[in-house]
């Protein structure tokens, strides 16, 4: 942490996301929410401004993402002549313009920026995935943002090392400190498990350039490879049902995913491209179930969940290993795998390390 960055936690302190705070969201969304509530345990006094408006076209270029350039920016100004206000802390270095305003009204403040992945190469791999004009502009405000996030902020936080050395390569600065992925408790071990004729493995996520890639990658390889179906459960997913097998089952969002989860003889995450951590992964250690997946899906995530776990990005290896596990018939629920969520990926997990670099 730069000098002179260090927040205490007393006064008011401002927190700015791009979340709604109440639509069905995705890892990231679930991920903001436990932060603004940890940020509430270890700070008292947080105040939100929630920046969901739209830059105009030439704003968005400039990296002013979320009206930064308009009505947001203009509301931000007013909650920075706030004396009571102590620190500012940006959930995402989307809001990289953010930081830059702040530092220019306020450079008493100290400003915290979480980056939930590196933007720059998620929105990169995005335009390779479906070249066009929109996805070209996107990533050039992305850019644009992510550089004045890294410029203007006093702590940078990262969610794996990866992601920090990714940033370092493309801007010449990496994380001032590393903070994992976490979720909130939401297992019901009460749950009834959802039963089939017979195993099945899941797959649960949203419909992002990752998850679809890795799916019809999983369908085109893997699943023939197969002696048990696969259900494919989450929003956005819709664009699939033309191309996954017949042992692929395309379920769609559900209400609650505990049942899904306890009904399933493991969990596959076949993801070949994208940044941060995967919620995936985190998610299934959660509900104390075996994951295979591929290097991407398991990056960011300590060698005592990957030793528990099978990586595999060979698609033949990836079905043996899944292979390797039903044979083991391992418990239903592997408290060894809930004990890896709940020192590293929960709540509380969270909270120590946020309250240590809030220190």
């Amino acid at each position: 942490m730069d000098s002179g960055a260090e927040m205490e936690c007393a006064g008011h302190l401002l927190l700015l996301t791009t979340d709604d705070g109440h639509s069905p969201g995705g890892g990231r969304e679930l991920l903001s929410r436990l932060l603004h509530g940890v940020l509430g345990e270890l700070h008292g006094a947080v105040s939100v401004l929630r920046l969901t408006g739209r830059s105009s076209a030439l704003g968005g270029l400039r990296g002013q993402l979320h009206a930064l350039d308009g009505a947001a920016g203009k509301e931000l100004a007013v909650r920075l002549a706030d004396e009571t206000l102590t620190g500012v802390f940006l959930d995402g270095s989307n809001l990289g313009a953010a930081a830059q305003m702040v530092r220019k009204i306020r450079p008493d403040l100290p400003v915290m920026t979480f980056f939930h992945n590196c933007e720059t190469r998620f929105f990169a791999d995005a335009l390779r995935a479906a070249p066009g004009p929109r996805a070209l502009a996107v990533l050039a405000g992305h850019w644009q943002a992510e550089r004045l996030a890294l410029r203007h902020s006093t702590c940078r936080i990262a969610l794996s090392q990866r992601d920090s050395a990714e940033l370092a390569r493309r801007f010449g600065r990496g994380a001032d400190a590393v903070l994992p992925m976490a979720l909130e408790d939401r297992r019901d071990p009460a749950a009834v498990p959802l039963t089939r004729a017979g195993p099945f493995a899941l797959f649960v996520g949203g419909g992002f350039y990752g998850n679809l890639d890795g799916l019809r990658w999983y369908a085109r390889e893997v699943a023939p490879r197969l002696a048990i179906p696969t259900l494919v459960v989450g929003r956005g997913l819709d664009g699939l049902a033309g191309d996954l097998p017949a042992s692929m089952e395309l379920v769609g969002p559900v209400d609650d995913l505990s049942p899904w989860y306890a009904g399933a003889a493991l969990v596959v995450a076949p993801i070949r491209a994208g940044s941060g951590m995967k919620t995936k992964l985190a998610e299934a250690l959660m509900h104390g179930k075996r994951v295979v997946g591929t290097a991407e899906a398991f990056s960011g995530y300590g060698a005592e969940v990957l030793a528990a776990n099978r990586c595999e990005d060979d698609p033949a290896r990836f079905a043996a290993a899944m292979a390797d596990l039903l044979a083991e018939a391992g418990p239903a629920f592997d408290p060894a795998l809930r004990g890896l969520y709940d020192r590293f990926h929960s709540r509380a997990a969270l909270r120590d390390q946020l309250a240590r670099m809030l220190r």
